[in-house]
């Protein structure tokens, strides 16, 4: 199948090729989120974990190859005995040593063939998690980044929100000192004020949150002025359709590509119990050094005999029986590739499922965001209109007031939306195995 794309007009890049989410743009700044990922890499404990494992896997690779190779060994012993015939008053001491060196080489063992191959599945799987935790530590960082800018964002509209408030107060009581407003308008406005200052205070909050958050990631508290433009202009997917990305997804996501890999190891786990019918063959050569001591007859003793031995054989292990053992091994074996099949077919069905509900909600999150665009247009045009009411006094403070409040409110939901939509589009590149850095980069690009 052809991989997917979002915008096929673009040029070949990567994996899927220069994926891009926005026809914008981008600002020469914003280097701040990839820069923060490339942190990330050395400083998040679980991406480290998934590096740390690799590793270790890669070591079963060579200990598997070892079982292959010959074997050299050095060993050697030495005796001795004292011994009294007290009735033939006769004494007898003996004296003996051996040492040699011994080369084993396996010729027949068909279960460390297979184990062998077994473990290059087991490295690539290694190989497949790295770059799942690589994907999933992008979608971190970029996640925990943008809580940051819309915390960041919130934060400024709730401090403007009550600095319009604390003018319109002071408006306000002037003129009620005058004359020309009421006590009850007055409260009203104090009101507002008091709810917006624990809205500010709560944004505040949020935004250490986020970034202590985000800090536990990258190891850094900086805040950043950088913020997603506003007149960013997303596109549909393409294809542009749930089918085409789900089919994608079941045969190119990484989770998928793990199981795929467990799976076939635990079928190659079936042909090695079974080896264990086999016989086994071995080339053993041995070269060593012996002498011993007769003993002592009457106080005669009796000379040493040395010699040196070289052998070379073949040592053959048929197996006979093993209480069930072998065939139970085989059994296991077979249960454990059952559990394979069950989570590969688990794992595309969920690739797929998270694979439409990532396009879903690219595709529905564009629609909420060109009608929030529009939203935004008419409370803005409302409070026009009705600080021009104001003005010619047609409408009260409140009203004014009620008009700002839907500029903001709108204001933030774009802005969140912003990101949601933006989160998706990053989502659904790692359902296909699309996320790579050159993604996050132009990400980064549109960050300003």
């Amino acid at each position: 199948m052809r991989i997917p794309r979002l915008y096929p007009d673009l040029p070949s890049i990567g994996l899927l090729g220069g994926l891009t989410l926005f026809l914008v743009s981008p600002s020469a700044s914003g280097s701040d989120l990839y820069a923060l990922y490339q942190r990330a890499l050395t400083h998040d404990m679980t991406f480290a974990a998934v590096q740390a494992q690799a590793a270790a896997v890669a070591e079963r690779q060579v200990q598997r190859r070892a079982d292959l190779l010959p074997s050299l060994s050095a060993t050697g012993g030495a005796a001795w005995v004292d011994a009294q015939e007290s009735d033939h008053y006769r004494r007898n001491r003996d004296h003996s040593n051996a040492y040699a060196v011994v080369l084993t080489q396996p010729l027949l063992r068909w279960q460390n063939v297979i184990a062998h191959d077994q473990s290059k599945l087991q490295v690539s799987a290694s190989e497949v998690a790295i770059e799942q935790a690589r994907q999933n530590l992008m979608l971190r960082v970029a996640r925990a980044y943008f809580d940051v800018l819309l915390a960041q964002e919130v934060l400024e509209t709730r401090t403007h929100q009550l600095r319009t408030l604390v003018r319109q107060r002071a408006r306000t009581q002037r003129l009620l000192d005058e004359g020309a407003a009421t006590a009850n308008a007055l409260a009203q406005i104090q009101a507002r004020h008091d709810d917006a200052e624990a809205d500010r205070i709560a944004a505040h909050g949020q935004l250490d949150l986020a970034i202590e958050t985000l800090a536990q990631l990258t190891a850094s508290r900086r805040t950043s002025s950088a913020s997603l433009g506003h007149d960013i202009h997303f596109q549909t997917p393409e294809p542009a359709s749930a089918d085409a990305w789900a089919s994608q997804a079941q045969t190119s996501s990484l989770s998928v590509q793990a199981a795929e890999l467990v799976q076939r190891t635990a079928h190659m786990g079936i042909e090695r119990e079974r080896a264990g019918h086999l016989p086994t063959v071995d080339l053993i050569a041995a070269h060593g050094r012996f002498s011993a001591v007769g003993g002592d007859l009457y106080d005669v003793t009796l000379p040493e005999a040395r010699y040196r031995q070289t052998v070379v054989g073949l040592k053959l292990d048929i197996p006979l029986y093993a209480g069930g053992r072998t065939t139970s091994q085989v059994r296991e074996a077979q249960a454990l590739e059952y559990e394979a099949n069950d989570r590969l077919e688990e794992a595309r069905r969920t690739a797929a499922l998270t694979a439409r509900q990532a396009y879903l909600r690219v595709t529905s999150g564009l629609s909420r965001y060109q009608a929030l665009r529009q939203a935004l247009v008419s409370s803005e045009t409302n409070l026009s209109a009705v600080t021009h009411g104001f003005e010619a006094g047609a409408h009260i403070d409140t009203e004014v007031l009620d008009a700002q409040q839907r500029v903001s409110d709108t204001r933030q939901r774009l802005a969140e939306q912003r990101h949601a939509v933006l989160m998706a589009q990053l989502e659904l590149l790692a359902s296909s195995a699309s996320l790579d850095d050159a993604s996050l980069r132009r990400v980064s690009d549109w960050v300003r």
